[in-house]
């Protein structure tokens, strides 16, 4: 196998990826809140439509009854007993193994359909198939569902009206090769992201084969620009966690980003107001933008009414009193934003209010998230006016990452999972060479058991002699002693 630490740095790290982290930032720029970032962070295709060939399926099903049918005919007495005690299997396997056993070879759809009516063999056969409503996971074996040793993920996109044909290749030489599997995908769209989980002893071998996969139907792939995975080529992209916390690794990465986004842009803008910036025609200091940016849209939501004040203090009557009203409104908040940027607001949750003092008496209520959405807004203008904006932003994603106990250089990997499989190779041979040194002793010691049982001859009295030096060096007795 490749050494752990050479696997390790060919990894790509998604946030250097120029391409990805450009988009990361245009995403986070237009943002309305974290949610609204999350969303396009992963934005997936929303086709609903089924595109994949249906015959293909067919033909897939067939192969994977076959699979599973061998698979529960071949389980031994005891093993079925352990895997009953385990709550791997019910008492009912018992039956469904019999009707396996006597039902004629299943040659068509028509005839599988006919024998997944039945409760019980449906439920063991999606033990191994998965199928529901266009969301399948695949099996390789009965227990792969409790085993947590996978820990890697490969990620492809492929052509849908390819993926059944894809899916028996992948799995015909993982077959071939004795090597487990779990797939993960859904059928929906034209262009089908597979998941395809991988233990690190296995990464090689899976990456060989889906390599191969991609040379022989290239017109098939498709590039993969997963934003929070890193890539091993042009098409296969990695990250690593447990299957079931998926969701759990896009929000944690997806929060690293935007909460290091929100600091330090915020952070830079309140030292820096007196900077210009253009907007619209013109260029004005960040006061001004801020100010002009959360004013037109106070002033909209006042129109509409979304805002609640009294009626008639915001009479429109012609185009000049909202003239007048901008201006009024604008310059209360330049005349308020230092100090409204003193409450830190990317601190708090954005469907707070702040309170925006009008005159003695009169006071409007104004949305957090309006003035975050005028400071992300400025993220593009001011990485342009100053490079040392990225430097910062790179150092608050390292420190939340120690937080998060995501490895900064690899995002796409977790920190914990990085030290055990990539960094401690060594320490772990290191065990395996004195295992493997116990288990040469222990033969040593039976070899003599056996002598010691067997008649005594020349031969044996000499092979004998030869094991009690062998045992002094192994337990260190010297002669005499």
């Amino acid at each position: 196998m490749e050494d752990l630490k050479a696997l390790y740095f060919r990894i790509e790290n998604p946030i250097d990826n120029k391409v990805k982290w450009s988009k990361l930032l245009n995403i986070y720029s237009t943002s309305y809140d974290y949610e609204d970032f999350y969303s396009h962070v992963i934005k997936k295709d929303n086709d609903s439509l089924v595109f994949y060939d249906i015959e293909d399926k067919k033909t897939f099903c067939l192969v994977m009854w076959s699979i599973w049918k061998s698979k529960i005919l071949a389980i031994s007495e005891e093993d079925l007993r352990v895997a009953i005690d385990n709550k791997d299997f019910d008492y009912d396997v018992y039956d469904v193994i019999k009707k396996v056993r006597e039902l004629e070879s299943v040659k068509s759809y028509t005839a599988l359909q006919q024998v997944l009516t039945s409760p019980d063999v449906n439920r063991y056969f999606s033990d191994l198939f998965d199928d529901f409503n266009h969301k399948v996971i695949i099996y390789s074996d009965f227990y792969i569902k409790k085993d947590d040793s996978f820990n890697t993920v490969f990620t492809i996109k492929v052509d849908s009206t390819k993926l059944y044909k894809l899916l028996k290749q992948y799995i015909n030489e993982c077959n071939a090769q004795d090597l487990p599997y779990y797939i993960k995908y859904t059928e929906t769209g034209k262009k089908i992201i597979v998941n395809i989980y991988s233990t690190i002893e296995n990464f090689k071998k899976n990456e060989a084969i889906l390599s191969i996969l991609r040379k022989e139907n290239n017109l098939y792939f498709f590039e993969n620009n997963d934003l929070l995975s890193g890539a091993l080529s042009e098409y296969i992209a990695l990250r690593n966690k447990d299957y079931y916390n998926t969701y759990q690794y896009l929000r944690e990465r997806s929060l690293i980003l935007f909460k290091s986004f929100d600091s330090v842009t915020y952070e830079y803008i309140s030292n820096h107001l007196n900077i210009l910036v253009s907007y619209k025609e013109g260029r004005m200091n960040i006061i001004d933008y801020i100010s002009t940016y959360v004013m037109e849209r106070v002033v909209s939501q006042l129109i509409n009414g979304t805002i609640k004040t009294r009626e008639e203090y915001f009479n429109f009557t012609n185009s000049e009193d909202l003239v007048k009203l901008k201006d009024y409104i604008k310059e209360k908040l330049s005349n308020s934003m230092r100090d409204i940027l003193k409450q830190r607001l990317y601190l708090k949750n954005s469907d707070e209010e702040i309170e925006l003092k009008l005159n003695d008496s009169k006071t409007i209520k104004i949305d957090i998230d309006i003035i975050m959405r005028a400071i992300r807004s400025l993220t593009l203008t001011l990485m342009n006016k100053d490079r040392a904006l990225e430097k910062a932003y790179r150092i608050r994603i390292r420190n939340e990452c120690q937080f998060f106990k995501v490895d900064f250089d690899k995002f796409c990997l977790d920190g914990g999972f990085s030290k055990k499989l990539f960094f401690n190779k060594t320490q772990f041979d290191n065990y395996q060479k004195e295992i493997d040194k116990i288990h040469q002793e222990i033969k040593k010691v039976e070899s003599f058991e056996n002598l010691i049982s067997s008649e005594i001859d020349t031969e044996a009295r000499s092979k004998i002699s030869d094991s009690m030096t062998e045992l002094k060096q192994i337990f260190n007795i010297e002669e005499g002693n």
